[in-house]
């Protein structure tokens, strides 16, 4: 993505820049930022790893103003809604070396710390591999009554260590697969070896094509009813390569015929807003192989600011 001066507004503020969240400090927080950058057992050649430093830039093109969802007059002033007013944001900087074993359980403790201290925890990826530190730092070891929501056109079930394989290893790390719900899981994309071993674990599956014909709101209630049946805490993965390839070409796997940004963008949104998700993932972006306009960081970034706005929603009401 090429550099340019942002202009400055003061009547336009601008977001992200957000406070360090320093790991000796309790103050509460509404939303903790953190990055996760995980590339080295990516099955394709990525450097992922780059992508939170170029989302935490790409933040900065946009306004933390928003006209508040739900609205009876969504022209009206009291619609509007100001993130940095409405939420206290910090930014916990990088996980370092979460690729390596030590690396991730570090990874997993500090985002624990940060799940005690905030409502919702966000993630910058990095590949996939980072949903694992992601989902055991908000549910702690065990995952104990825990849930799993992935919006991702691949089951992530592979045998080893790698960007393929999250969703397995943490149900052999103790996460229930029947409260593991994919959206988006897409045709030539998967192997019937890992469809059969989803659908021999549980796993509820809602392909890409119901979602031409299925609200969206329904299709979120639908995986928070079946991940939250357990009582416990919802981690979310976003992985932008559900997306179709027009939308995220800088995403390795994503190919055309996936979501568009606008849906990736609302699920993220009322994800959010529920009070059982305390955490969430955005991966699979690679910015170093980002067309010229950035398009797949620029929609990242639009993801923090979604998640963000669920998280105001959810306290509002």
């Amino acid at each position: 993505m090429s550099t340019v001066a942002l202009s400055q507004d003061p009547a336009w503020p601008r977001a992200g820049g957000w406070p360090a969240l320093h790991a000796d400090e309790r103050d509460p927080v509404d939303l903790a930022i953190i990055g996760v950058p995980t590339s080295a057992n990516s099955l394709s050649p990525t450097r992922a790893h780059e992508t939170p430093a170029a989302i935490r830039a790409a933040l900065r093109r946009y306004s933390t103003h928003l006209v508040a969802p739900g609205s009876p007059n969504s022209r009206g002033a009291e619609a509007d809604l100001v993130l940095d007013a409405a939420l206290t944001i910090a930014d916990a900087g990088d996980a370092a070396d979460p690729d390596s074993e030590s690396g991730e359980r570090e990874a997993a403790a500090q985002i624990a710390g940060l799940a005690a201290r905030a409502q919702l925890v966000v993630m910058l990826g990095g590949d996939n591999s980072l949903t694992v530190p992601g989902a055991l730092g908000v549910a702690g070891p065990g995952l104990g009554d825990a849930g799993l929501i992935t919006i991702d056109a691949h089951h992530d079930l592979r045998d080893g260590r790698s960007n393929g394989s999250p969703v397995r290893r943490l149900v052999e790390a103790g996460l229930s697969p029947q409260r593991i719900v994919q959206i988006g899981i897409a045709d030539f994309a998967n192997s019937r070896a890992y469809r059969e071993r989803a659908r021999e674990l549980g796993i509820t599956v809602i392909h890409r094509d119901e979602l031409h014909d299925r609200p969206l709101r329904d299709v979120v209630a639908e995986a928070l009813e079946i991940a939250g049946a357990g009582g416990g805490p919802v981690h979310v993965d976003v992985d932008v390569d559900v997306c179709d390839r027009s939308v995220a070409p800088a995403c390795p796997a994503s190919i055309p015929g996936g979501l568009q940004a606008h849906e990736l963008r609302r699920l993220t949104r009322m994800l959010a807003a529920d009070a059982r998700v305390r955490g969430l993932d955005i991966a699979e972006v690679d910015a170093t192989a980002d067309t010229a306009d950035g398009r797949t960081v620029r929609l990242a970034a639009l993801l923090v600011l979604e998640a963000a706005a669920g998280l105001a929603q959810r306290l509002k009401n």
